[in-house]
């Protein structure tokens, strides 16, 4: 992979434009208001280093994070505040669904992708559930494309926390890795790590690239805050 030599500020807003274009729906889905909902997505595929995870969604407040790492890893368990535009996109997508059907593709030979269960709620509609491996339901499979992304971004914050505390030198493959995913939508409501943003961001012991890399991110968790 080629450094990254583009001013901070410069960079900052071409990952943010990159971002943006990633998403699959307009943008009218995402910056509008949506009624309340509940949602829990359950994600399983062993030979990951996270082989389980689970994201709720609840109806108000904040969003929560649980994963199951491999043995030897910590779990990891973070709440996160979902951003306006997150929740509304969500909300959206949702909505569309038609209760989650269909669920299961009926196409045959699919490759194992991983197990994911839904549970979703509308403020003033019953639960209803569905568990598949792939789904023709394009709302759903996009509102699933949206909860990977945010796994993603919890599990390199947890694990930029882990290499923060025990191998400094680690950070800056996954920094660069972040970087990318962030670019091509495979991360997902960087806020939910501000934290380990903003510690990298301001610890002189790291390496500068990777501190300038977490200001660039810390930039686009700003921009999206104040476009709300």
């Amino acid at each position: 992979m080629k450094p990254l030599f583009i001013a901070g500020p410069l960079l900052a807003f071409a990952l943010l434009a990159q971002a943006q274009d990633a998403a699959p729906e307009a943008a009218s889905e995402t910056a509008s208001e949506t009624a309340p909902f509940r949602l829990v997505v359950r994600y399983d595929r062993p030979g990951l280093q996270v082989p389980h995870w689970q994201i709720t969604v609840p109806l108000h407040g904040m969003a929560e994070y649980t994963g199951k790492p491999v043995k030897g890893s910590d779990p990891g368990q973070v709440l996160f505040r979902l951003s306006g535009t997150g929740r509304a996109r969500l909300g959206t997508l949702m909505g569309r669904t038609h209760n989650l059907q269909p669920c299961e593709t009926h196409s045959k030979g699919i490759a194992n992708m991983g197990t994911k269960e839904v549970e979703y709620a509308a403020a003033d509609g019953t639960p209803v559930r569905c568990a598949f491996n792939f789904t023709d339901n394009k709302p759903l499979s996009d509102a699933l494309d949206y909860m990977l992304a945010i796994a993603g971004t919890v599990q390199a914050g947890l694990e930029l926390d882990r290499l923060h505390r025990y191998d400094r030198l680690g950070l800056d493959p996954v920094m660069i890795r972040l970087t990318e995913d962030v670019k091509t939508g495979r991360a997902a409501e960087l806020g939910a790590i501000r934290p380990t943003l903003e510690s990298l961001a301001t610890d002189v012991a790291v390496l500068e690239r990777v501190r300038t890399r977490a200001q660039q991110l810390l930039t686009m968790v700003d921009q999206e805050t104040a476009s709300k």
